[in-house]
């Protein structure tokens, strides 16, 4: 699963790379200022911001809880497995919600000996994560409660530290910017989710401190390898 990513960089520098010569649609590239900060401890029920197909970085609510559940007690959900693109609660974002949520690690726990060690795992080259994400939030209309994002998941593979068994389905560029395109179809996009995304092989982790283990802490710090060398 996907609980706390870091992101070490504004919104709007991801944008750089999912943009192309051939791509006029996004000239806010030019001329848009932040409106966020980086985070390195990003966790559920914060504001956070996320890639909308028009090229626009929107701060939303990592966190979604349809009328249905909160009437039911339910807790807000943060992530969508890709397994269930098709069922009633995702289809309609899969058709017109896609976003893609930036970011530089995520994290991961293992049970260690002396308690919950978390991992920070990113991508070997050291390209930003473009992580796929659902939403419900629309630039057209006011937010309302229990609107959101969340982010999709795919099952961990063998080899990657995930004590979950789930991973954020994450892509390459160039994968990001046709699941993002508005052109692109829900079933396709489903399909890129589930064959084109990194494999465990593009990442790498190691140790970080256990001030991640909460929400609140923030820094640099949180991404440095507390003993030995990151692989």
């Amino acid at each position: 699963m996907c609980g706390r990513y870091a992101r070490a960089r504004y919104g709007i520098d991801y944008l750089i790379p999912l943009a192309s010569d051939r791509d006029n649609r996004w000239p806010i590239l030019n001329d848009a200022t932040p409106t966020d900060t980086p985070s390195w401890n990003a966790a559920p029920g914060s504001r956070q911001p996320v890639i909308y197909p028009d090229g626009v970085v929107r701060l939303v609510h990592w966190g979604y809880r349809p009328a249905w559940a909160a009437a039911k007690g339910l807790p807000q959900m943060i992530n969508a497995k890709v397994e269930k693109a098709t069922s009633s609660a995702w289809a309609a974002m899969w058709e017109s919600g896609r976003v893609i949520v930036p970011a530089d690690y995520w994290y991961e726990w293992r049970t260690e000996n002396n308690g919950k060690q978390p991992y920070a795992i990113h991508t070997k080259n050291g390209q930003p994560l473009y992580v796929a994400g659902l939403t419900n939030v629309r630039p057209d209309r006011d937010p309302r409660e229990g609107d959101g994002f969340v982010i999709v998941t795919a099952e961990a593979g063998a080899g990657l530290v995930d004590v979950h068994d789930r991973r954020p389905v994450v892509f390459s560029a160039d994968v990001a910017r046709e699941y993002l395109d508005s052109a692109t179809s829900a079933e396709r996009a489903v399909y890129l989710a589930r064959t084109a995304a990194e494999t465990p092989e593009a990442f790498a982790w190691f140790p970080v401190s256990r001030k991640v283990n909460r929400p609140g802490p923030d820094g640099p710090d949180l991404v440095e390898p507390v003993r030995g060398d990151a692989p």
